[in-house]
């Protein structure tokens, strides 16, 4: 089976390019998708061309890619013209936008599929309209598009309307001879129809707040550096072992020690994933291997040794005390469709996206440092 790659881009922004515009106003923004299919052969490479309009400026946020194998990505950005169009045919394409691509956007972030998303919307607009408050929230913060709806029109109307009914009211006093009925109703009711006015804009706030959660680290960059530190300790301990059949443990050491300590100082080119291996390399010294810290002669074998953990589960325990996360955690992260990417010269982005399957061995970089050890 061929790769499909998706591409996803976070944050769109529909803005109509304005010279004169002062960068604090306020600008039109909305979470949108690119995305492509592409068939490839092994060892096959393709081109292929995400038109973005002028009139988008486009933050990319996040790309993720499902593949059978690994492939290498490079994104070209380039600038695009300006657009001779009218702003109404921009406001036209946030619109169109609002109806067939934010639906999906909002669902993956409820965790539903877009017919969940779309069925439990419906039942809560239903228990709006027939007046429960609680229900009309609750659907509020699941799609804001519905702050645009006569629904919400008539919330609003009806809550200003107990305001301007009740508030004059608010504290006046009765007496004996100027009995109020009803007063105390009357502050409930406007005290419930201002909580709500307040609460209208608050929903959606509330429903990004992120307190009592722990925010994870970006996925892509969490598995680049699991399958780097995966890469480096199945080629270390392959190099390792050659060595000690070939000469004896003790010098296997220290030849390992020195090779470890060249790579440090290795200058990497920008395209390539050892750029990924060259961080893995540079944390050694600065993480527990086993209860040591550090990469020493002591804790070497813990890496490389006969009696060493597979490379996979020290990828895990290391990339987790990196990102200070559990080591499940790292598991389910390295699993998703991210993208592993990398800036490189202005205006290129790098990625492979699948699962990497790199041999320490075959990076020219790894080469060159071999070579130079060789006595």
């Amino acid at each position: 089976m061929y790769p499909e790659i998706d591409r996803v881009a976070e944050h769109r922004e529909v803005v109509r390019m304005d010279e004169g515009k002062k960068p604090e106003e306020s600008r039109i923004q909305m979470p949108g998708v690119l995305s492509l299919q592409a068939s490839l052969a092994p060892s096959e490479t393709q081109t292929q061309c995400l038109q973005i309009p002028p009139d988008y400026d486009f933050l990319l946020h996040r790309i993720t890619c499902q593949s059978d194998g690994p492939v290498l990505l490079t994104f070209e950005i380039t600038p695009g013209a300006k657009s001779p169009g009218s702003t109404a045919q921009t406001d036209r394409a946030f619109t169109d936008a609002l109806q067939t691509e934010y639906p999906s956007h909002l669902a993956a972030l409820a965790g539903e599929s877009p017919a969940e998303w779309t069925r439990k919307n419906a039942i809560l607009g239903q228990r709006a309209a027939a007046g429960d408050d609680e229900a009309f929230f609750d659907l509020i913060a699941r799609d804001p598009r519905v702050v645009g709806s006569t629904l919400t029109v008539a919330k609003v109307v009806s809550w200003r309307t107990e305001l301007e009914g009740y508030a004059k009211y608010l504290k006046l006093k009765g007496s004996k001879l100027f009995p109020l009925t009803g007063l105390e109703e009357a502050r409930v009711r406007m005290e419930a129809a201002k909580k709500n006015l307040r609460r209208l804009g608050e929903t959606h706030i509330a429903f990004h707040d992120q307190r009592g959660k722990n925010p994870l680290p970006p996925p892509g960059v969490v598995k680049g550096l699991y399958y780097a530190f995966l890469c480096l300790i199945a080629g270390l301990k392959h190099e390792f072992q050659m060595r000690v059949s070939r000469d004896n443990e003790n010098k296997a050491r220290r030849d390992l020690l020195a090779l470890v300590a060249a790579l440090k100082n290795l200058q990497t080119q920008s395209d390539s994933f050892f750029i990924y291996i060259a961080w893995a390399v540079g944390l050694l010294d600065q993480i527990r291997i086993g209860e040591v810290p550090g990469l020493s002669r002591t804790t070497l074998l813990t890496l490389v040794g006969p009696q060493s953990s597979k490379p996979s589960e020290l990828a895990l325990d290391l990339t987790g005390q990196v990102f200070e996360i559990s080591r499940n955690t790292v598991e389910t992260l390295k699993e998703s469709d991210d993208v592993i990417i990398w800036t490189g010269p202005p205006g290129k982005v790098y990625g492979v996206g699948g699962r990497p399957n790199f041999d320490l061995a075959a990076f020219p970089e790894f080469q060159h440092v071999m070579r130079s050890l060789t006595p």
